[in-house]
C-alpha cells in the first residue's frame, strides 16, 4: 500500500494545538530543572543562564511544529537539533536536554515523516558522538546512554508508523466492504424490484388488452381480466411493499419468498393466454433454491409475453444432485440476443448460490437452462 502524505490530525488547528501543548511544556519544564539541577550538582565551566534556558527549549517547542504538515515540521526538525546540540557545545552540563529530541523523532516517525524522523536521529547521533570525543565534552556513559535512546527513539518512530499504516488499511478495507455491502444490497433490491414489476405489469397489460377487447362481446371474460388485474395488482404491491420496507429496516432484513408457488406462476400465464405445459413443479426446494428457481421461472414467462405471446412453453423441473429449470418455448426465432436487467438479475441470482444459467436462441425457439445446487 502507498503510504498517504500526514496532512495533521484529523482534528482542527485548535484541536492539534491542544494535543500537543501540554506534553510540549511538561517536556519544557523537565529539560529546564533537570539541566538546572545536572549543572548545580556538576558545576561546569560554562554557568547554567538563560541562554541554557532558550536552547533547551527549542526542541520542547519544536514538538508543536512538527506536529504540523509541511514546512513547520522541517523548521520543528531543524529546531530540535540544534537546540540541544548547541547548548552541549557550548559546554554546559547535559542532563536530560537531549531528551526532548527523542520524542520529536518519536513523533515525526508515528506521523510518516520518515526521512525527518531518520535525519533528525541521525544528525543528533552523530553531533553527540563528536562532542564526545572534546577533552570538556559530555561524559562516554552518557553519550552511549543518549545514542542508544535516540535509535529507540528512531526504532518507536518506525514501529508507530508501520502500526498507522497498518490501522489505515484496516480502516479503508472496512470502508471498501461496506461499500461493497450496500452496493450488492442495492443490486438485490433493484434486481427484486426489477422482477416483481416486469412480471406484474406484462400480466396487467395482456389483462387489459383481453378486457378492452372484450368489453362489449363478452362482459364475462372482461370481467375475469378485470379480476386478474386487480389480483396481480393486490400481489405486485405486496412484494414492492416486502422489498422497499428494508430500506426502513434496521439491520439486515430477513430473507424475503416470492409471493406465491412455481404453479401460481404457470395458472396466472396461462390466464394470460400462453399455453404453459409443466412437469415437477411441485417439488421440495430449499427456501433458497426455491427464491432463485421461482424468480427465474417468472422471469423466462415474462419473457414469453413481452416477446412470443402466441408461443407454447414447456416448464420443466428437474430436482438431483442439482435442480435444473427448462423453460423453452417454441416462439419465432430472435436475431443477436441481448441479455436485459432480466437475464443478468437471473443470473447473478443463480451465481450467487453457486449455481448457473444458460440461454439459447435458436431457430426452433428460445431455452433457459437455470442449475443450481441442491
Amino acid at each position: 500500500m502507498t503510504p498517504v502524505p500526514w496532512t495533521g490530525p484529523p482534528w482542527g488547528r485548535r484541536g492539534r494545538r491542544a494535543w500537543i501543548t501540554f506534553p510540549a511544556t511538561f517536556l519544557a519544564l523537565f529539560t529546564v530543572l533537570g539541566c538546572a539541577g545536572a549543572n548545580a550538582w556538576h558545576p561546569q565551566a560554562r554557568a547554567f543562564d538563560w541562554l541554557a534556558v532558550a536552547l533547551l527549549l527549542l526542541a520542547p517547542a519544536a514538538l508543536v511544529l512538527v506536529a504540523q504538515p509541511g514546512a513547520p515540521a522541517v523548521v520543528g526538525a531543524v529546531l530540535a537539533v540544534v537546540g540541544p546540540v548547541t547548548y552541549l557545545a557550548l559546554g554546559y552540563e547535559p542532563g536530560p536536554a537531549v531528551v526532548p529530541l527523542g520524542f520529536v523523532v518519536v513523533l515525526l516517525g508515528a506521523t510518516r515523516r520518515r526521512a525527518l524522523a531518520w535525519g533528525a536521529g541521525t544528525a543528533a547521533v552523530v553531533a553527540v558522538s563528536v562532542l564526545t570525543l572534546r577533552p570538556d565534552g559530555p561524559s562516554r556513559v552518557w553519550a552511549t546512554l543518549t545514542v542508544a535512546g535516540l535509535l529507540v527513539a528512531m526504532l518507536l518512530g518506525e514501529g508507530a508508523r508501520g502500526r498507522g499504516e497498518r490501522m489505515q488499511a484496516l480502516r479503508a478495507a472496512r470502508q471498501s466492504r461496506e461499500e461493497s455491502a450496500v452496493a450488492a444490497e442495492r443490486l438485490r433490491i433493484a434486481r427484486e424490484l426489477h422482477d416483481v414489476l416486469a412480471h406484474s405489469l406484462s400480466g396487467i397489460t395482456v389483462q387489459a388488452g383481453v378486457g378492452l377487447h372484450l368489453m362489449d362481446r363478452e362482459p364475462e371474460a372482461a370481467r375475469r381480466a378485470l379480476v386478474e388485474i386487480r389480483d396481480a395488482s393486490k400481489t405486485a404491491l405486496d412484494e414492492v411493499r416486502d422489498v422497499l420496507g428494508v430500506l426502513r429496516a434496521d439491520g439486515e432484513a430477513p430473507p424475503r419468498s416470492p409471493a406465491g408457488g412455481l404453479t401460481s406462476l404457470v395458472e396466472r400465464a396461462r390466464a394470460d393466454g400462453l399455453t404453459v405445459h409443466a412437469d415437477g413443479l411441485d417439488a421440495d426446494l430449499s427456501e433458497t433454491v426455491a427464491a432463485v428457481v421461482h424468480r427465474a421461472l417468472q422471469e423466462a414467462l415474462t419473457n414469453v409475453r413481452r416477446h412470443a405471446p402466441g408461443a407454447s412453453v414447456q416448464v420443466t423441473l428437474t430436482v438431483g444432485a442439482t435442480v435444473v429449470l427448462e423453460v423453452r418455448d417454441d416462439g419465432p426465432p430472435v436475431g443477436a440476443l441481448v441479455e436485459g436487467y432480466g437475464l443478468q438479475g437471473m443470473r447473478e441470482r443463480a451465481e450467487a448460490v453457486g449455481g448457473s444459467v444458460r440461454v439459447d436462441a435458436g431457430p426452433d425457439g428460445f431455452v433457459v437452462h437455470v442449475e443450481v445446487p441442491t
